[in-house]
């Protein structure tokens, strides 16, 4: 009880703290330290790799439906663009649980989405993955 108290309180405190950008940059340095973390681990079980691609996708489905709804109001050149990264990243994400992809497709588009909302280039700054 006091637990779910505390995660509450905690997670009102870091919505007037943090801007939407911050919310969205901590959360994919969260998923994107997930999935370096399967990838850096060879000896993990499967179920770290399926967890760090489940996460993976639940956030690119997040930003689909986001993006696709009609009170979005991104230019609908980028929220095609973001719909488009999200269906690649949810197909590669199984490919890459039956071995048929690279991880690394994954890490390398939350990193280019982690420099945009960072404001940096991607080729000047290696992304810090966060647990």
């Amino acid at each position: 009880m006091y637990a779910s108290n505390a995660a509450a309180a905690y997670a009102k405190v870091t919505k007037s703290v943090l801007g939407p950008r911050d919310i969205e940059l901590r959360i994919f340095r969260q998923t994107n330290g997930k999935l370096m973390a399967a990838r850096d681990n060879p000896n993990a079980p499967f179920s770290d790799l399926a967890d760090a691609v489940h996460v993976n996708t639940q956030l690119w489905t997040m930003l689909a439906v986001d993006v696709l709804s009609d009170e979005n109001t991104l230019p609908d050149t980028l929220r095609g663009q973001i719909a488009s990264l999200a269906i690649y990243s949810q197909k590669t994400g199984r490919a890459v649980l039956r071995k048929e992809a690279d991880i690394n497709d994954l890490i390398a588009v939350n990193q280019t989405i982690i420099a945009g909302l960072d404001g940096e280039s991607t080729s000047t700054n290696p992304v810090r993955g966060v647990q």
